[in-house]
């Protein structure tokens, strides 16, 4: 079966979380989903769950098994189920998807007028490159003139292009494809993820991201009553970026050494020099676990915020540059014209 998209995941454990809160077994709760689940697919999908779980399966096995469910969901789990937190971890699991699709959508209605607009100034240049050029290279030629160099090289780009736009337009097409079976495909998409994340894991927002889950981890398995010794175990197996799992290790090397925990995530650098503040005094007052929520809170806000920040540049960016392209394209034309009709009149 197929990976379960955002707002399935985010239904799915906020209705586990209301069945533990009514006093309800997770066996019966699975059962209740699945008599009233209407699809096929995720209807056998739960029955199978019910099934294992009937048979003594642990939940984080039951989903692990199912194929469908993202490695953080059943790791953050299993963290809850074992400290105890279940019932608040599928409750923060529930709101954390619900702000997954909220971001993809928000992304998706911002990219899709910059798209449109993108699609329209690239046929105008192409109507310019492949039309209106050549109409002018014979007009210069009747004159006894010849274009400027810029525009007879755009007008040869322009030639080129249609003359391979074929082989353009299928190497389009069969990247669409590739693009269209990894996604349909959760093995490869793990794959690609880890590759890309080879290349990101180290920018800000990546960063961010990682901070965030990290302290969402820390902040129940520290409020569990584990050691930070623990909670590093726990938190480190549902960590995916690399640069992130540098960090953990090298506090891991730190605090063997003799450097307290704050000291030591302060040094690795998994957050910066307020929220290593935030911490010590969390840990002196005996509230690491509230401080550590927070950091977690204020993090995921700044992860809006740069989102939002680069949706925003988007779109002036491509007015910008694409009315610079049809501008550069139309003075290269336009100037030398107007100098000849000068010398004329």
């Amino acid at each position: 079966m197929r990976q379960l998209d955002g707002p399935y995941l985010s239904s799915f454990c906020m209705e586990l979380s209301l069945c533990l809160k009514a006093g309800i077994s997770l066996t019966e709760g699975l059962f209740m989903l699945s008599q009233d689940e209407t699809d096929k697919d995720l209807k056998e999908m739960l029955a199978g769950l019910y099934n294992k779980m009937d048979a003594g399966t642990s939940l984080e096995e039951a989903l692990s098994e199912a194929g469908c469910f993202p490695k953080y969901l059943i790791d953050m789990i299993e963290i809850g189920s074992r400290t105890g937190r279940l019932e608040s971890v599928l409750k923060a699991l529930s709101a954390y998807y619900t702000r997954q699709v909220q971001i993809t959508r928000s992304i998706k209605n911002a990219v899709v007028y910059p798209f449109v607009l993108m699609c329209m100034l690239l046929l105008v240049i192409g109507v310019l490159i492949t039309k209106v050029l050549p109409i002018f290279n014979d007009v210069f030629k009747e004159l006894g003139a010849e274009m400027s160099p810029l525009a007879i090289s755009i007008m040869n780009f322009g030639s080129g292009v249609t003359k391979y736009a074929a082989v353009i337009l299928a190497v389009i097409v069969a990247i669409a494809i590739i693009a269209i079976f990894i996604s349909a495909v959760p093995s490869l998409s793990l794959k690609f993820v880890n590759f890309w994340n080879k290349f990101t894991s180290n920018r800000k927002l990546a960063k961010k991201i990682a901070s965030a889950r990290f302290a969402n981890g820390m902040a129940m398995t520290l409020a569990s009553g584990l050691d930070t010794d623990e909670s590093l175990d726990m938190v480190e197996r549902i960590t995916e970026n690399p640069a992130m799992l540098g960090r953990i290790a090298k506090c891991r090397e730190l605090m063997e050494s003799g450097e307290l925990f704050v000291d030591a995530i302060s040094k690795s650098e998994i957050f910066n020099s307020m929220y290593c503040r935030m911490l010590s005094i969390g840990f002196k007052t005996g509230t690491a676990d509230q401080v550590m929520d927070e950091i977690a809170r204020r993090s995921e806000e700044e992860v809006d915020e740069n989102i939002e920040s680069v949706i925003n540049k988007v779109e002036p960016t491509l007015v910008i540059i694409m009315s610079l392209i049809v501008g550069l394209i139309l003075l290269s034309v336009m100037l030398p014209l107007m100098s000849i009709m000068t010398t004329i009149g």
